[in-house]
């Protein structure tokens, strides 16, 4: 499932939470300048909480700068140490449950 999301979300079957999510993540992520009170809306109208749009927003700020850190000191990934991160993205939609796990929200 997460390879089929990376590669083209839109022939996923995702469910209206996690497109719109998506959708909202690629679009933070390529053009931040461009997020509009109508893109939280969207989250919100889907179900989203403003506790879980801020750790939407925490996390794709944190892959990107991570990312940047990483690709701007040139980082390389050890060979072997890559393996397990390109298995896991082969890994068939019947054994990666543990992906779609939606821990309680705690108040």
């Amino acid at each position: 499932m997460a390879s089929i999301v990376m590669q083209d979300y839109g022939n996923a079957s995702l469910d209206d939470e996690t497109l719109a999510i998506v959708e909202y993540v690629e679009k933070l992520t390529k053009d931040p300048s461009e997020m509009t009170e109508e893109d939280i809306e969207t989250l919100r109208n889907v179900g989203l909480s403003d506790r879980q749009i801020l750790s939407v927003v925490m996390i794709t700020a944190m892959f990107a700068f991570m990312n940047r850190l990483a690709d701007g000191l040139g980082v390389q990934i050890e060979d072997g140490k890559g393996s397990f991160v390109n298995s896991w993205l082969q890994t068939s939609q019947g054994t990666s449950s543990w992906l779609h796990h939606q821990p309680q929200e705690r108040i």
